[in-house]
């Protein structure tokens, strides 16, 4: 496969939970494309979609999920259609996810080392795998990792643990590595070797990331390129330099905004974005973003905007970017 080839592409993908409140539309036609050897940040305030989404590529949604329309496509195989069998021989081998809790997501009465080898075993991966346990240790900073094979998830601190999960997801060297808020409850020294150390697996597997993420500063230091949601949308996707210096669609524009800025030597006020997000069990038919958009017109409450292309890199869906959206109010 090129370094050009894609490795990745969702198209019009609707996943929705059926609950006894109703039906929750928790992402509603998204649609993008990874190539191999690129970081893809997934950004948007929480209930966006942006989990939900990876987790529809692994069709990890439990009992009440489900896809009601789209492809998957992952290196030419339509994800949607592999049965129960078929997808867990992809998941931990070729698409592996390091979930969003560190804390929570190892087995605390299991050893590290039994929990490394564990994917080795289902995958059937050839060779010595206590050697390729210490290895992949060793290359996460986890030492003197023989002795950190025979200990138990809480003798271990955070930054650790986070790196544990790292290494149990690159144990078996996917071709895709999904990242859901890696740097969570992590200090910031502790958050920037995470980001270092993920940038150069990377490097030496050749692996795709998608980065979900909600903190912008992270996605600026370490995505080419960038998709943000906004209930169930993807409403603006482009490089890192179109999404922070070409910013096309007003939600983006209040997310940069309510960052703060180190080098604002006069203490500004960061400036929220007003407003709650829409309810997904009855989303609204026009933008999702209308009812907090600072520039609103009627076409936005009522019809759902296009995506309209930029340049070949960017593209954004609002009505302010189509010439005369306002003549349909």
């Amino acid at each position: 496969m090129s370094d050009n080839e894609i490795l990745l592409e969702v198209k019009d993908l609707h996943t929705s939970f059926f609950t006894q409140a109703g039906e929750v539309k928790a992402v509603n036609g998204v649609s993008f494309y990874l190539r191999r050897g690129e970081i893809l940040g997934i950004a948007g305030e929480s209930g966006s979609g942006k989990s939900v989404t990876m987790l529809s590529v692994l069709k990890l949604l439990g009992r009440s999920g489900k896809i009601t329309s789209g492809e998957i496509i992952f290196k030419g195989r339509d994800l949607t259609k592999l049965n129960k069998r078929e997808i867990e021989d992809i998941r931990g081998k070729s698409i592996s996810m390091i979930f969003q809790d560190p804390m929570t997501s190892l087995n605390p009465v299991l050893s590290v080392g039994y929990q490394l080898r564990e994917a080795l075993r289902r995958h059937k991966i050839e060779g010595d795998h206590k050697k390729l346990s210490i290895d992949i240790l060793e290359r996460v900073g986890v030492v003197p990792a023989e002795t950190r094979l025979k200990q138990y998830p809480h003798e271990f601190s955070g930054g650790q643990r986070q790196r544990i999960m790292i290494a149990m997801a690159m144990i078996c060297k996917p071709d895709l590595l999904i990242a859901d808020e890696p740097t969570t409850a992590l200090d910031v020294t502790v958050q920037a070797q995470i980001l270092d150390l993920m940038k150069e697996l990377q490097r030496n597997f050749s692996t795709s990331i998608i980065l979900i993420t909600h903190d912008l500063g992270v996605i600026a230091g370490s995505c080419d390129r960038v998709m943000i949601m906004y209930g169930g949308h993807s409403i603006e996707q482009g490089t890192r330099q179109d999404i922070f210096y070409k910013t096309a669609h007003p939600y983006t524009t209040g997310l940069l905004k309510s960052v703060p800025d180190p080098d604002n030597i006069n203490n500004a006020r960061l400036i929220p974005i007003e407003g709650q997000p829409p309810d997904l069990i009855n989303p609204p038919k026009g933008c999702p973003f209308a009812l907090r958009c600072p520039d609103v017109m009627r076409v936005c409450v009522e019809n759902l905007p296009p995506e309209k292309f930029l340049s070949d890199t960017h593209k954004a869906s609002c009505w302010l970017l189509h010439k005369n959206g306002g003549d349909k109010n």
